[in-house]
Parts: structure tokens; C-alpha cells; sequence
């Protein structure tokens, strides 16, 4: 009987200790910390009376504010951290701790100075430096600067900077940008009454006071309008622009590009413009647009204004088209530099509009491929202008033109300043191989020191439809037949020197 009882007593001794051993529940439930990301605010809190008050600058736009909130070790917060919230009115904050127990805070938004890290009030621009990490706003402070950037910032990871209209951001120095990463984002669109405007520091008024806005994203939501960018690109290196689009995807409408010690816009590889109308680009050192790939460059809209540039031409560095669907090379206010020539190929259409003018640098041609349909149908008051950089006789090479297709059209097409002494095919402005189909009407082709047009042979006599064309000044004569051959009853000698097209 003693030894059932010393058990039980041993087993109750047990039961007890394990009890005691148990882990319970935490009962912490405490708001840690409360900030807003932008404008940047650390809130104040106070414990005993369970209220947080954040003092943001006059003018902050309260009604969707983003909070980040640190809350007692496993213990959770309605409404979590990083959900939007519109702060107009005091709003309620509850932490749940690990044992279903609650505590409410209430959080008051109130008007005044702080914020930024260490501007803020009605008179303080607000400073940053570093990066963004988190979707981020930045909204109008009614001031004559609303923020102050210092050195390069970078938009990191999948985050959006959204500008509001009014915002002004001025720049420390010439090391002051933006840069877009590959899956952030930057939103600004202003009105025309309230533009978003970047410039530089107030005791730097020449062009290149600050560098540069360079995006990496493709994200929808980069959309820029009525933005004014003044006096970027601080250098002087020929490539610097003040928008640098590196594999991008922008809307840009009604924005302006103030002066640039370099290009106002460098397109850079694969880069594609949702829209790009209403923009003027004006005072820069260099080209406004500059483009080592086509494709961003066939996005361009004609009302666009160009104006007091060192060199006022879009320059054209990208020699290819190729064409995967049907193309359209657009009329811009201002010519195309062709520094590289054009290779154009691929078994579609181009499109060349009324008005265009391609300007080609020394040493340049054209090469037009066979499976190319070629639709340049210019008007008298618009024609179509292919001309040297230089108004020299044979300044470039002229059009090597293999379309096979026999809808290709030259009407009220202009091939001017071209030709080159090629001893194996006498080069004229516009060289047509054998194969080749063309309407060629109402052109004017010449100032060469050479030939107006070449020809293979006598066979392209069937293959080209012709009328009503000029040649001027081209010095070898008109037309140069390369074979001859039997055309219409008529012999015709190789080498023999035309007029006209029979």
C-alpha cells in the first residue's frame, strides 16, 4: 500500500513539473514602430495611451499613404504593413498577439514640419539620397522646390516612384540622375498648368547641371507627361543625353528637353515608345535623338517640335531594317541623319511617308533587298528626300535597289548629291539590279559626278514603269546600261550611255 502511494506521488510530482514546463502563449501585442515611406516620417508613439501621430509637410497627399509597421515579435497588425490607407481621418490599428489577445492604436496624420529626413514645413524642400526599395510618392509641397536629390538615385527591385503634377526636383550637382531598374518604375504625369520639372542646383544656371534620367524598364507604367527637363546632361561626352533609354519601354507626351551639353534622347537597343507626340527638344550640344536601333525610332510621331539644336537631326547610328511585319518609316519636322547608311530587308512592306528626309553621311548607301516591297509615295509639296549630309555632287553613294517586289513604288522621290566610279557596275544615284521591279515617277534624280541611273541590263526595260522623271548634273550622262541586249526591236550595246529609260 505504501509503494502505490509513493508511485502516485512520484507520478503526480511528474504531471505538475510538466505543467510547469509548458510553453505558454506570448501576450505581447505592441506597435514597435510606424513610418511612412514617402513622404519619409517616423511616427511618434505613445505606449500609455495607445496613439501614434505622424507630422507630414503642408500639402501631403494623405488619402492613399503607404505605413511600415514593426509590431511585437509574433504578433500581427489589421491593417498589415504596406497596405495603403487613407489617413484623412484618425484610423485604427490593431495588434493581435500570439494568444488572441488585442490592443488598439490610433493613428493621427497631422500637418506641419518634419519629414524627408530633414526638410519639410511650408518653407524646407525635402531631401533624399539613396534608393527606393518600396512603391514611393511623391506628391506636390507647394513649394518653388518640392524635393532635393543628392548624387544618382536608383529604383530598385519591382518598386514605383509616382511624381505628382507641381513636384520640382533639383539636383545637388552634375552627378545628380535617376535610374529606372529592369522591373521598377517611374510615373510622372503632370498637366499643363502644373508641370513636373528636374533641374539644377540655383547657383548653376548653364546646361549639364545635373546628368541624367536613365530607365532599364519595360513596365507599362512609365508614363511621362508634361514634364520639363532643363538643363541636363552634364557630359560633355557625345554619347551623354539627358534621357538615356537602355532597352526600354516609355510613353512620353508633351515633355520638354531644356539644354544638354550632349543629346536631349539616347535610344538605345530595343528600346520601344508607347507614344511620343507633343514633345519639344531644344538647346542641346549634340543631336536631340540618337539611335543605334531602328526600332525605336520607327515609334516617332511627326508633332514633335525641334528647335536651336547644335545639330537638328535625328541621328540615325542603326544601318538595319529588319523588317518583321509591315513597317513605316514616319515624316518627322526634322531630317534623319543617316551616319551608317540603310540595310532594309525582310519579306514585308516599307512604308516611307510623304515629307521624309534622309540625309546620308559621306561614304553611305542604300541597300534594298529583293523580298522588300518599297512604298515611297511622296507628293509634290512633300517629297521624299534621299541627299547627301554635304550639297556635293556624288557626296554619298546612292540606292542599291534589288526589289523583286512588283508593287514598289518612287513617286516624287528625290535621290540627290549620290553616284560613285565603281569599275565593276558604274555607280549611279540609283543602281537597279537585275531581277528588279519599279514604278519609278515624277523623280528627281541627279548631282553626281557619275551616272543618274544605273541598269543591269536590258531586260529591266519590261521590269521598271516609268514617267515623268528629271535628272540634273549628273556629269557621265543619264542612264547607264551595263549588257546590252534586244529590247522592242531595238539593239542595245553593254556599256552604252541612255538618256532616258526606254
Amino acid at each position: 500500500m505504501k509503494k502505490i502511494s509513493r508511485i502516485l506521488s512520484i507520478m503526480l510530482a511528474i504531471t505538475v513539473l510538466l505543467a510547469g514546463c509548458q510553453k505558454k502563449d506570448s501576450s505581447e501585442k505592441k506597435i514597435l514602430s510606424f513610418a511612412f515611406v514617402s513622404p519619409s516620417v517616423q511616427a511618434v508613439i505613445t505606449e500609455s495611451a495607445k496613439t501614434i501621430v505622424a507630422t507630414v509637410p503642408e500639402g501631403t497627399a494623405v488619402t492613399s499613404m503607404i505605413p511600415i509597421i514593426t509590431v511585437s515579435e509574433k504578433a500581427t497588425v489589421n491593417p498589415a504593413s504596406g497596405i495603403p490607407m487613407d489617413f484623412t481621418n484618425p484610423v485604427t490599428y490593431i495588434v493581435t498577439a500570439e494568444d488572441g489577445s488585442q490592443a488598439s492604436y490610433i493613428v493621427t496624420v497631422t500637418f506641419g514640419s518634419g519629414g524627408g529626413g530633414g526638410g519639410g514645413g511650408t518653407t524646407d524642400p525635402t531631401e533624399f539620397s539613396g534608393n527606393i526599395d518600396a512603391n514611393t510618392t511623391w506628391p506636390d509641397l507647394g513649394l518653388p522646390v518640392d524635393y532635393i536629390v543628392d548624387g544618382r538615385v536608383v529604383i530598385n527591385g519591382n518598386a514605383l516612384l509616382t511624381i505628382e503634377p507641381g513636384v520640382t526636383i533639383m539636383f545637388t550637382g552634375t552627378n545628380g540622375a535617376i535610374e529606372v531598374g529592369e522591373n521598377a518604375g517611374l510615373r510622372m504625369v503632370g498637366t499643363a498648368d502644373k508641370p513636373i520639372k528636374f533641374v539644377g542646383p540655383a547657383n548653376n544656371p548653364n546646361n549639364g547641371s545635373w546628368e541624367q534620367i536613365r530607365v532599364n524598364s519595360k513596365r507599362a507604367d512609365n508614363v511621362w507627361e508634361y514634364v520639363e527637363f532643363i538643363r541636363g546632361g552634364s557630359d560633355d561626352y557625345v554619347w551623354n543625353a539627358v534621357i538615356d533609354l537602355q532597352g526600354a519601354k516609355v510613353s512620353m507626351k508633351n515633355c520638354t528637353i531644356d539644354g544638354s551639353l550632349g543629346y536631349g534622347i539616347d535610344v538605345e537597343y530595343e528600346t520601344r515608345f508607347l507614344a511620343f507626340e507633343g514633345n519639344t527638344i531644344k538647346n542641346c550640344a549634340q543631336y536631340p535623338i540618337v539611335s543605334e536601333d531602328w526600332i525605336g525610332l520607327l515609334d516617332l510621331n511627326a508633332n514633335n517640335a525641334f528647335e536651336s539644336n547644335g545639330h537638328n537631326f535625328i541621328d540615325a547610328l542603326c544601318r538595319d531594317i529588319n523588317m518583321e511585319q509591315h513597317t513605316t518609316l514616319k515624316a518627322m519636322p526634322i531630317p534623319y541623319y543617316m551616319e551608317s547608311g540603310l540595310w532594309i530587308e525582310g519579306g514585308f512592306k516599307l512604308t516611307i511617308e510623304p515629307g521624309t528626309q534622309m540625309y546620308f553621311k559621306s561614304g553611305q548607301n542604300v541597300d534594298m533587298q529583293a523580298a522588300v516591297t518599297l512604298i515611297a509615295d511622296g507628293t509634290a509639296d512633300k517629297p521624299i528626300i534621299f541627299r547627301g549630309m554635304e550639297d556635293e555632287n556624288s557626296y554619298w553613294l546612292g540606292i542599291k535597289y534589288h526589289s523583286t517586289k512588283e508593287a514598289s513604288v518612287m513617286n516624287h522621290c528625290q535621290i540627290l548629291n549620290c553616284g560613285e566610279d565603281d569599275a565593276y557596275f558604274h555607280g549611279g544615284c540609283l543602281c537597279i539590279y537585275d531581277g528588279s521591279r519599279l514604278t519609278l515617277t515624277n523623280c528627281t534624280i541627279g548631282k553626281s559626278l557619275y551616272y543618274g541611273i544605273t541598269l543591269d541590263g536590258v531586260e529591266l526595260f519590261d521590269r521598271i514603269t516609268h514617267s515623268n522623271n528629271t535628272f540634273v548634273n549628273c556629269g557621265h550622262g543619264n542612264v547607264w546600261l551595263e549588257d546590252g541586249g534586244e529590247w522592242d526591236g531595238v539593239q542595245y550595246e553593254g556599256g552604252q550611255i541612255l538618256n532616258d529609260l526606254p
